[in-house]
């Protein structure tokens, strides 16, 4: 835990960091912290970094928008310690100017880590998406599209972290992707099916609404998705599969075989 010595110490370097360095384009952050003498495994440990990130925008101030190239530079160049401190940063600016930061959070997606997407869409997205979901979940399901599947798959976690804390998003996000179902999704079909296992889990209502809508579609690939996606025996649900079970497209009836004997399974656990 830091001291009060050394966050005095942090804070008054960073203040001469941000008046005599930054403005000069020298992005050598670590001068700010080096000289901290504690290490976790051989490294700097996160606290003092975070302390540091949200000193930076403190005494940055009403400038933010003046050091764009410097937050690049912590993202691209200075390794976990200045991605660590890009996140801290831009879950602090966000919210002051989306226009301009959202296109630095959007290249730092498109270049992360697994972890550091999960970082990224917890510190930085998922507040702002519960304060302002009109303005941030655009963002958010053009990532559910992208070309690169850790992309995706973080991006439908974030979601459902977000209709998990505030339940009234569920409709209109779960109506997001039901749209997208009348047009052949592809290598994101299997996206589709775990996020339809999720809203299953996170809400039984909501996920029968789902099979309400479409139990009289003969679209074989509606039929496959919520057949792919049952986690429960439910009457309604059975109803729909033993109709499409008659059905003469083979790739429809091939989906709703294999439904409803996972639904006798799960009719006779119940």
């Amino acid at each position: 835990m830091l001291t009060i010595d050394w966050k005095e110490r942090l804070n008054k370097d960073t203040a001469d960091y941000v008046e005599n360095k930054l403005p000069k384009n020298d992005y050598d952050f670590e001068i700010i912290y080096n000289a901290y003498p504690e290490r976790v495994n051989g490294k700097i440990p996160n606290e003092v970094i975070v302390f540091v990130a949200n000193a930076l925008v403190n005494k940055i101030g009403k400038n933010h928008s003046q050091f764009i190239p410097f937050y690049k530079h912590l993202w691209d160049k200075k390794g976990e310690n200045g991605k660590l401190a890009f996140i801290i940063i831009m879950s602090k600016l966000l919210a002051k100017n989306p226009s301009l930061y959202l296109p630095l959070i959007d290249t730092a997606v498109n270049t992360a880590s697994e972890n550091e997407l999960i970082i990224l869409m917890e510190k930085v997205m998922l507040p702002q998406l519960r304060k302002n979901p009109d303005q941030f979940l655009p963002q958010v399901y053009k990532w559910t599209t992208s070309h690169k599947e850790k992309i995706r798959k973080q991006a439908i976690n974030l979601l459902i972290k977000l209709m998990r804390k505030d339940p009234h998003l569920i409709d209109e996000i779960v109506q997001h992707f039901l749209n997208q179902w009348y047009h052949p999704l592809g290598e994101l079909t299997n996206n589709h099916i775990s996020f339809l296992k999720a809203i299953a889990k996170l809400s039984s209502d909501a996920y029968l609404n789902i099979w309400r809508q479409f139990n009289m579609s003969r679209d074989p690939q509606i039929a496959e998705l919520l057949c792919s996606s049952i986690t429960f025996y439910h009457p309604e649900i059975e109803q729909t599969v033993e109709r499409w079970t008659k059905s003469g497209n083979a790739r429809l009836k091939r989906a709703a075989l294999a439904a409803q004997k996972l639904l006798q399974k799960k009719k006779s656990q119940a």
